[in-house]
């Protein structure tokens, strides 16, 4: 467990994630303003942690950016209704702005990543976002043979973030059964923060790997995914 200056981190303000229990893990939420990467296999449930914390803000006043490389915008409507959450009257009331933004399929296509940033940077201003998911750096990755320059490109990414002020996640794989917990490893290197979604065949578990500033559990906590989005049970051990 990471040893800090109470007195330094209650001079930032905490944002609630929306997940239930994780926040007891976190001594109340993410710190205002930072970055933090959310790995996890497919099935994960990275897409509802990403809404679950965006749908938190704006039940507190922050409206909130979702940008997808992968997802269609119709596909992640329909899915997220499951929850109760109602994506296209969030964007009618200027809430929400899903950016979506899908990748070229070759590798080695032409990517303009300041026209990736320009789209970021607009609609973070057209609505006062507080809150943005980044969904994912997986997909962004696949398209660069050169590591330097994705490494470059997410190093741009996350300052642009850190420029704008908001509290972001930043969405990746994790490889399954090869040890990895982000698919470049680049990642949890530019993040302030890092949690882990793990899946086995009868438990869901998550683990808050990395968290600058605050104090926090290294252990999986056992977590499910319910109609109302994802629960973590604090103390729980699922592994």
């Amino acid at each position: 467990m990471e040893h800090i200056n109470h007195s330094a981190t209650h001079s930032i303000d905490r944002v609630p994630t929306g997940v239930h229990g994780l926040d007891e893990l976190l001594e109340g939420g993410f710190l205002q303003g930072r970055i933090v990467a959310l790995s996890g296999s497919a099935g994960s449930g990275k897409t509802t942690f990403g809404f679950q914390f965006l749908g938190q803000g704006i039940q507190e006043g922050e409206p909130g950016v979702y940008v997808t490389l992968e997802e269609e915008s119709a596909d992640l409507m329909h899915d997220m209704a499951r929850y109760g959450w109602d994506l296209n009257q969030w964007i009618g009331e200027k809430k929400l702005i899903l950016l979506q933004s899908p990748v070229p399929y070759e590798v080695d296509a032409a990517i303009s990543m300041d026209a990736l940033l320009d789209e970021i940077h607009r609609a973070v201003t057209a609505i006062g976002a507080k809150r943005i998911v980044f969904d994912s750096v997986a997909a962004l990755g696949l398209l660069y043979t050169d590591f330097a320059t994705l490494r470059r490109d997410v190093l741009r990414l996350c300052a642009l973030l850190r420029e704008l002020g908001c509290t972001t996640i930043l969405t990746t794989e994790m490889p399954d059964g090869e040890g990895q917990v982000s698919r470049f490893g680049i990642e949890h290197f530019v993040a302030q923060g890092a949690i882990l979604l793990h899946v086995a065949q009868t438990y869901r578990g998550i683990e808050v790997r990395k968290m600058r500033g605050t104090r926090h559990d290294t252990n999986v906590h056992r977590m499910r995914i319910t109609d109302k989005g994802l629960v973590v049970s604090p103390g729980e051990h699922p592994f």
